[in-house]
């Protein structure tokens, strides 16, 4: 998906701390911290202790991991990626919340400082990675301004039965 435009975005914008929740920059220390946190919200991926050091803090690409910290620790995370394939766009990566957090708007919070991110560092567009499954997220990133990409054949058809999911999903909601 891709975010055609990253004017709006700056610095400071996009958060109202909530009950004892605030945004910041993660460091290694948070290291055990994000491994909950990622493991909990990819419950499908085998997610290995230590694991977070490695793809957030040892990876040259990820200048930056944001985080939203609440009383009883990390709530939501998303990191400033660039890589190389997406050059000329900031990457989105690794949005995660915690599930006993979700529908409180978290990770589109952490995401917009990662855009303000890219903003700052000059970049006009973002681009992120997710898979079919995740309708909540999709939904979410349609509603910041992100749009499907169609890079291989097929994947026009593949979106259209995600938009058909959502639509699904959001009319499961609204009964339930």
């Amino acid at each position: 998906m891709k975010l055609p435009s990253l004017a709006g975005f700056q610095a400071g914008t996009g958060f109202q701390a909530a009950a004892g929740a605030d945004l910041r920059l993660a460091d290694k220390r948070d290291t055990a911290g994000l491994d909950r946190l990622l493991s909990g919200a990819f419950p499908e991926l085998p997610w290995s202790a230590g694991q977070a050091s490695k793809v957030l803090f040892e990876d040259p690409s990820v200048a930056a991991v944001y985080v939203i910290e609440g009383p009883d620790g990390l709530l939501a995370t998303a990191s400033a990626r660039y890589h190389a394939p997406f050059a000329g766009s900031g990457y989105v990566h690794w949005v995660g919340v915690d599930p006993r957090a979700r529908g409180r708007a978290l990770g589109t919070a952490v995401m917009a400082a990662v855009l303000a991110r890219f903003a700052a560092d000059r970049y006009q567009t973002a681009v992120l990675e997710t898979d079919d499954p995740r309708l909540a997220a999709i939904s979410s990133y349609l509603g910041q301004g992100f749009v499907p990409q169609y890079p291989q054949a097929g994947h026009e058809e593949r979106w259209s039965g995600v938009f058909a999911a959502i639509a699904a999903w959001r009319n499961m909601k609204r009964k339930g």
